[in-house]
């Protein structure tokens, strides 16, 4: 095949969890005024302290990573920034929205596959979590994945997506209903025994399209695939209709101005941790963003207080 006399090497057919991950983005940008700042906080101390915590954990057989201990940071944030943790409801043609601020942290976590898929399951309650239940729901979360259908988890969570959009007389949907039947490749669940068989696995030792579909932010963390990269997240899409989503970069070595014990002003090789803060410019402003960096840099400031977590 050719696409203007240039020789196509391979091609590859969108398979269920690339078309929900192509949905929900071009929907992002289609409809989401994005906000983006880059955060750049000096974490030299509160890595030290994660590294202490690290290694106290390890003696007691609990594994304390680094992720983990900066999504209970971005946890302490969003506690102080209760507007960002909501969801938002707009009709452009009537100029009419809503927030609806969530009582619970639902932190959705992309979670990179075997086979190179990615998933965004969801760490339930999160502000009400410490340190080391956050720590066993990634473990668990990890032990429930090898005991899920991917493909059957997206297709359920592509039928909530429709149900809840016809609910809501969403009448463009019918489209959407239409071509993934008729069409040559339709889409397909489970079907006869292998469906019987597959649910009769407990839903607490699988993923369900609630672990999916319940999150109130989301924390995407490109550093934990590669550490070594010295770039950093400029922008990133807010999957509707959440308002907020963080992306970590890699902890990466700077020449950096710091106060040292003394008092005075040194310069030195420091640690920094890019993030990038994206907000939908709807419903929250960067006022609300505010309290959330002002409890970040609190934490780094002092960082002693993730040994009460």
């Amino acid at each position: 095949m050719k696409y203007n006399n240039v020789k196509v090497k391979t091609s590859e057919r969108f398979d269920l969890q690339r078309r929900a991950v192509a949905h929900m983005t071009s929907s992002s940008w289609q409809n989401v005024p994005h906000v983006s700042y880059v955060y750049e906080p000096d974490i030299t101390d509160f890595y030290n302290e994660f590294l202490k915590l690290s290694r106290k954990g390890k003696s007691a057989g609990c594994k304390i990573t680094f992720n983990t201990v900066m999504i209970k940071v971005i946890v302490e944030g969003l506690l102080a920034a209760p507007d960002l943790n909501s969801y938002v409801g707009y009709n452009h043609k009537k100029t009419e929205g809503f927030a609806h601020i969530w009582d619970e942290i639902n932190v959705s976590v992309p979670w990179l596959l075997s086979d190179g898929k990615m998933i965004t399951p969801t760490i339930p309650d999160a502000g009400r979590k410490s340190l080391n239940d956050i720590s066993d729901c990634i473990l668990n979360i990890s032990k429930r994945i090898e005991k899920t259908n991917i493909d059957e988890m997206f297709y359920r969570a592509a039928f909530a997506d429709t149900v809840n959009e016809l609910k809501k007389f969403h009448l463009s949907i019918i489209r959407r209903v239409i071509s993934s039947q008729i069409s040559r490749h339709k889409v397909k669940g489970l079907q006869g025994k292998e469906k019987e068989d597959y649910y009769k696995i407990p839903e607490n030792e699988r993923l369900t399209e609630k672990d999916i579909m319940s999150g109130t932010v989301t924390v995407s963390n490109i550093g934990s695939l590669y550490k070594e990269q010295k770039g950093f997240f400029a922008l990133l899409e807010i999957i509707p209709p959440q308002v907020f989503v963080i992306g970590l970069g890699s902890v990466q070595e700077r020449p950096g101005v710091y106060v040292q014990v003394n008092g005075n002003k040194g310069i030195g090789i420091r640690k920094i941790l890019p993030m990038c803060l994206a907000f939908d410019h709807r419903a929250v402003d960067f006022s609300s963003v505010i309290p959330f960096l002002k409890r970040l840099d609190e934490i780094f400031a002092k960082p002693e207080v993730i040994h009460k977590w």
